[in-house]
């Protein structure tokens, strides 16, 4: 019985529990989960019956299976007359049940029936199963909600083999209340409609109709029974590190749709106690991701509420969470998977531009684009970091060609006012120094496409005023000096159209108007 059952409620944020990762009690239990994982059809079942024991080992299973050997050979051969063989079915039963069942327990597992004889469904039909494959007896292993059991010859005889007392059962029923919310979790998922409840006869009734049936399960499921009643065994003692590593090991052996709804209501419920400052919180959010449904248990939203954790601790530097980022690219979801990077990424852009990381701020913006390229924030950031550049830069050539670079790169940098204002100081300032340098054509070049955006552009108020008078009085004293005064007025009289209060040019336009 799943004796507590958490509501499967996102409260605040979305997290995950695993136990950070399945964790094992030796390596004689981690042998048996490779060797079934490798070949779930060749495997040794006695043996792994007892992986659930952190005491056992090869030797002591050896000396159980010499036990149970010792008796089969004492079992008469197969009969070929239907009674005879019924009745031989009841002889094994009966000496089994009497060499190895001494005392019913609830939480009994295998090891407990060759150490004191304590059993229950779960364990004495795992003996029997093992003891009709080595009489090669065809049986079916056969679960309801509240018991397991076998049926010898299911094809023919039908043989009904109850392996317990009356009234006493291996596996647990869920309350009614807790049935209730399973049935309505399959209503929301839309597996199931009220209709289809309402005619069976009701939630209990529909319960053990939907989850068990006429089928019968493989053996192989009596191993995974055990960790599924141990984890409802921590689960009830509030141990739910070790609830999850139980049913998480469970699901290995044991495909109970009830293992998934538990194993997520106990994740849950942990959300709010998760820091979110390693590596193992971020493996537990990524695993309840996996195991829970988007957008049915958890929203965009929730997932958020998450990642806010991650950047607001104070533990959490650069290369955390980048190395979180490199975890959240594992998410199968979409969706999910590029609203945590892109979240994550953004968070990284805006600390880069903060930090005047601006070629940082630039990668990740550029990681953004790559998953959202209408995102507004990394177009922000990606117009704050380019002409960061160039009020850095020295304004010069290569400065300009940067700049024009990024622009070819991000068209959308054009739209922006500071677009122009950005040209008009690196057009002024490479023709500024081009006329210091004497290189009169450079300079003349760099001036005109000044003008151009000066003319055509209402920038004229953000350009630098002193950057203009320079420029015009050094561009204009060429000619001046040089006796040719019709371009030295042009080009004083064109900056004062700029600057029409700006006394030295003033001063020489007057001077080259009167050599005129």
């Amino acid at each position: 019985m799943i004796k507590r059952i958490k509501p499967l409620i996102f409260i605040t944020c979305l997290c995950i529990a695993s136990t950070y990762g399945q964790s094992y009690s030796s390596s004689f239990e981690e042998g048996i989960f490779e060797t079934y994982k490798k070949d779930s059809i060749h495997y040794n079942f006695f043996e792994s019956m007892f992986a659930i024991d952190s005491l056992a080992n090869n030797s002591t299973v050896l000396s159980y299976q010499e036990r149970v050997t010792a008796l089969i050979k004492t079992f008469p051969e197969k009969e070929s007359k239907e009674k005879k063989e019924q009745k031989r079915i009841k002889f094994i039963y009966d000496k089994l049940h009497d060499a190895f069942f001494k005392k019913y327990n609830l939480n009994a597992y295998f090891n407990n029936l060759f150490e004191d004889g304590t059993y229950n469904c779960v364990t004495a039909s795992a003996l029997y199963a093992y003891v009709f494959d080595e009489l090669n007896i065809p049986y079916h292993v056969k679960e309801t909600p509240s018991h397991v059991f076998l049926i010898a010859y299911p094809k023919t005889y039908k043989i009904y083999l109850e392996t317990t007392v009356p009234g006493e059962y291996g596996f647990i029923i869920p309350k009614e209340d807790e049935v209730k919310k399973i049935i309505d979790e399959l209503i929301s998922y839309k597996l199931i409609t009220e209709e289809e409840v309402v005619a069976k006869g009701g939630f209990m009734k529909f319960y053990e109709d939907f989850y068990y049936g006429n089928e019968f399960i493989d053996k192989s499921a009596l191993i995974g029974m055990q960790y599924y009643n141990q984890g409802l065994s921590y689960l009830d003692t509030e141990e739910d590190d070790k609830a999850i590593n139980s049913l998480n090991k469970a699901k290995v052996f044991f495909s109970s749709p009830l293992i998934k709804p538990i194993i997520k209501s106990i994740m849950f419920d942990r959300v709010n106690h998760l820091e979110f400052n390693t590596l193992e919180d971020i493996e537990y959010l990524l695993e309840l991701i996996a195991i829970a449904n988007y957008p049915d248990d958890y929203s965009l939203g929730n997932v958020e509420s998450s990642l806010y954790k991650i950047i607001e601790h104070d533990d959490n530097d650069k290369e955390f969470i980048e190395a979180a980022i490199e975890k959240f690219k594992t998410i199968q979801n979409e969706k999910v998977r590029n609203t945590a990077l892109e979240f994550l990424y953004e968070y990284l852009a805006k600390q880069a531009g903060t930090d005047e990381n601006l070629d940082e701020a630039l990668k990740y913006s550029n990681y953004i684009l790559e998953l959202n390229p209408n995102s507004k924030m990394a177009q922000k950031i990606i117009e704050y970091v380019c002409f960061k550049k160039v009020a850095l830069s020295a304004f010069n050539i290569e400065a300009l060609k940067e700049f024009e670079e990024n622009c070819k790169t991000y068209p959308f940098l054009k739209e922006n006012k500071r677009y122009y204002i950005a040209l008009s100081h690196l057009y002024g300032s490479i023709s500024l120094n081009s006329f210091k340098n004497k290189d009169i054509e450079v300079g003349h070049k760099y001036l005109q496409k000044l003008e151009e955006v000066l003319d055509h552009n209402e920038v004229l108020n953000e350009v630098s005023k002193m950057l203009l008078s320079e420029l015009y009085v050094k561009a204009g004293n060429y000619y001046y000096y040089k006796d040719q005064y019709q371009p030295a007025y042009d080009i004083y009289s064109k900056g004062l159209s700029y600057l029409p209060n700006d006394s030295d040019l003033t001063k020489r336009a007057q001077w080259s108007k009167e050599e005129l």
